[in-house]
């Protein structure tokens, strides 16, 4: 090719990139711009048949490119083969049906090549994802690898979608010396003489994955770009005449079933080391029209689809990311209005509606942002896309306030409070102090960032539940618009719900702040259900309780949603002080046990001056011996699935490894877990009780407060909604790093324990479980 006809192959090609769509995977050229090309089809047709093999190749290219059924398979070895097997001559020309028969065989045996796999273990994952997938030599060793003939690479069922799309432009590149090789004709046959010349040619080609990306399941988005070109190495095999044939030359189809095949082993039909990737320096003019261009398309999916092509030559544009980026943040929250549906005449007034509905279901229920929905998840498909189009945006110094606090509240609905602090207490830093309007929503964005950690992670005693309410109330009084004060007031009443001990009057007073504000706003409908109905108030919000929010399509594997809209106990959350029990007795509803036989140990409650919840505490006075020996104290017999349980405890005596703690997932007083903790040594174990015998699942350091009472706090945290619970342990506010070998399997009562020489007191004991962190399935669904 010469040089001026390669840079007119490059600039069409690039052209034709970019003015492909969302669905149009491939960069593609009309075939017969190069001159050479020309030449070479002359050379073909000029007499009785193709005398040169590349000049062979070429026309059989660009045949099979442009759909030309006969005239390909008057060239392809198997098409040759099959009309020997079925009319019994050689002399007969191939006839239009034999032809087709062959065509149809070989596009399907193109499309199963490239067809997406489901990747072992991830849910709803592809393993190679778009276009070819693996092609680069780096990508080898992936198990997804496939050595593609080289017809893959101009076959019309991979590289075109309608006939709108032009075929490719393909050029010769290296000839390889003839040899002779064996040539398998049938199935059993031993190989026959012939010779074989391979040939490569030079074609553009569909997405394919970027040198040296994962292939594998990774958390890092999978980058793929637009091939420039890649080489497919044809063979052609000559001296057929004297084995029957109707010709002497033919390309050999590697992809058909049954086909004639070279004997020995295969080589790669797309040469691992050849592909070569576009990039926005190649035409750097027509990359800015066509941003131009894609700003103006009207639909979203035309939009969205033009700017990520771009973003496949580069992927770091930072203008092109900001603009993605907030169409894909406004999709994301006009996807939460309709899911939600909410409605609102002003839409400003329904983007901020639909910000607070976030705000809800991030913490609640997140069905949304997971890919568990029957079929393409749009909601999660936006929501984690829009982040790292606004940092990358961000980064390149494209970007406002606006676009910050955005970014902010998607870490938030990631729960990734750090970073979304960060950003919105730069903002609220920056913030003029007589702009009372963006104080306040800069106030409710970090109240709300703190509410998404104290709720998802369940630290009501943290000090950030005092500031959050700060944070709320400075914004609800600062806010000067209904919906900016019913975003703050709304984040009250979220935290008088965590509150411990909950102050019922106060939550209701802000329920009317909300109510109050709410009616304000005009042409509003279908917010309220979510502000009173929400799993974490509903149970507490006499009208709450009669609200059933719309339910999300599902599969049909997930655990139906009545599991997060049924309260079974309108007091969730119970404390005992056991203050108003009666002294020397057992506290109501408990019940005492063993696991040495004949003993139900030393427990009862006594008065103690000192008591963290005056007056009483529970006293276990009654050492055992051995390490398998441990005193049980179950509480009421309801059945916690995933409790989040608190205790205060105090060591009285101990001559040895004595330990005190809490129970957890009981069946009786001989099956159960238990972690237990030693002050003195600084020793925590976690156990599991089965018919009496203890197996240690773990053990390790804690650091303690001075003082002789001590915090004990253990989640059975669920987090990911699949069914491996597991324990997340707290002493004295600090989190410890003992992890249980196990899940904690099954539901039952919590209690009280001691282990060996052990004597102990306990006060405040509190549990409470959360619907939020129970499986979507059983089994789990991912």
């Amino acid at each position: 090719m010469n040089r001026i006809a390669r840079h007119t192959f490059h600039v069409v090609a690039l052209m034709a990139f970019f003015a492909g769509g969302l669905k149009v995977t491939t960069t593609q050229v009309f075939a017969g711009t190069d001159p050479s090309n020309q030449q070479a089809l002359a050379e073909v047709s000029s007499g009785a048949g193709p005398e040169n093999v590349s000049s062979l190749v070429l026309q059989y290219a660009e045949a099979m490119a442009a759909g030309r059924v006969e005239e390909w398979a008057t060239l392809d070895l198997g098409c040759l083969a099959r009309r020997q097997e079925q009319s019994g001559s050689s002399s007969k020309p191939l006839s239009e049906s034999v032809a087709k028969a062959c065509w149809d065989a070989t596009m399907a045996a193109h499309r199963k090549l490239v067809a997406d796999e489901t990747e072992p273990g991830i849910f709803g994952a592809l393993g190679r994802g778009t276009g070819f997938g693996l092609i680069h030599e780096s990508h080898q060793h992936a198990d997804f690898w496939k050595d593609y003939p080289p017809a893959l690479s101009v076959s019309p069922s991979v590289v075109r979608h309608n006939h709108a799309t032009p075929v490719p432009l393909v050029q010769v590149g290296n000839v390889l010396d003839t040899r002779s090789v064996g040539l398998v004709i049938g199935q059993g046959q031993a190989p026959l003489g012939v010779q074989e010349v391979r040939v490569d040619i030079s074609v553009t080609a569909p997405l394919a994955l970027l040198p040296g990306e994962p292939w594998w399941a990774s958390p890092v988005i999978r980058r793929y770009g637009p091939v420039h070109n890649l080489l497919a190495r044809f063979t052609v095999v000559s001296g057929l005449r004297a084995l029957g044939f109707p010709v002497d030359k033919a390309v050999v189809n590697e992809a058909l079933p049954g086909a004639p095949l070279v004997a020995g082993p295969s080589v790669p039909g797309i040469l691992p080391a050849s592909p070569r990737w576009w990039n926005r320096s190649q035409n750097p003019q027509q990359f800015e029209a066509s941003f131009q261009e894609a700003r103006q398309a009207v639909s979203f999916q035309e939009r969205v689809g033009k700017f990520q092509r771009l973003l496949l030559l580069d992927p770091k544009e930072p203008r092109v990311n900001a603009v993605l980026g907030t169409d894909l943040y406004t999709a994301f929250l006009q996807e939460g209005l309709a899911k939600g549906k909410i409605t609102a005449k002003d839409e400003a007034i329904g983007l901020k509606l639909a910000e607070l509905y976030r705000n809800l279901q991030a913490q609640t229920w997140r069905q949304e942002f997971t890919e568990v929905a029957v079929g393409h998840s749009f909601a999660a498909d936006t929501f984690y896309k829009a982040m790292p189009a606004l940092e990358t945006a961000l980064k390149g110094g494209q970007g406002n306030s606006e676009m910050r606090r955005r970014l902010g509240a998607l870490y938030r609905w990631n729960n990734d409070t750090n970073s979304a602090l960060s950003i919105h207490e730069d903002l609220l830093k920056e913030a003029s102090p007589s702009d009372h309007a963006l104080q306040a929503q800069l106030l409710s964005e970090i109240a709300w960032d703190r509410v998404q950690w104290l709720s998802w992670n369940r630290r009501y005693s943290h000090p950030w539940m005092i500031q959050a309410r700060e944070e709320a109330e400075q914004a609800l009084n600062l806010a000067l618009s209904p919906i900016d004060k019913l975003i703050a007031g709304e984040a009250l009443v979220i935290l008088d719900a965590l509150a411990v001990p909950r102050d019922q009057p106060r939550l209701q007073k802000h329920v009317e702040v909300i109510r109050t504000q709410h009616d304000r706003l005009s042409g509003v409908v279908g917010i309220w259900s979510h502000l009173v109905g929400n799993e974490l108030v509903k149970s507490l919000i006499p009208e709450g309780r009669q609200v059933m929010l719309p339910a999300p399509v599902r599969s049909p594997e997930v655990m139906h949603r009545d599991v997060h809209l049924r309260i079974q106990d309108l007091n969730f959350l119970k404390t005992w002080g056991f203050d108003q029990d009666t002294a020397g007795g057992l506290p109501s509803g408990f019940s005492a046990g063993s696991t040495h036989e004949g003993s139900i140990g030393g427990w009862r409650i006594e008065a103690d001056s000192k008591a963290p919840s005056l007056p009483h505490v529970i006293t276990q006075s009654s050492p055992c011996a051995g390490d398998a020996c441990f005193q049980v104290l179950l509480g009421a017999r309801r059945t916690h699935e995933l409790p989040d349980i608190v205790v205060y405890l105090r060591q009285v005596s101990s001559a040895g490894q004595g330990e005190a703690g809490i129970v957890l997932a009981a069946k009786d007083p001989r099956n159960f877990y238990a972690v237990t903790v030693n002050p003195t040594t600084k020793q925590l174990s976690i156990y599991r009780l089965q018919n009496g015998e203890p197996t240690l699942l773990g053990n390790g350091e804690i650091k303690t407060k001075p003082g002789p009472w001590h915090v004990l706090r253990v989640q059975t945290v669920n987090s990911a909604h699949v069914d491996h619970p597991r324990l997340e342990i707290y002493v004295d506010g600090h989190e410890t790093r003992v992890m249980a070998s196990e899940p904690i399997q099954g539901g039952g009562r919590i209690g009280l324990v001691t282990k060996g020489d052990m004597v102990a007191q306990f006060d405040r004991l509190r549990v409470i479980e959360m619907v939020t962190s129970r499986p979507m399935s059983k089994p789990a669904a991912y």
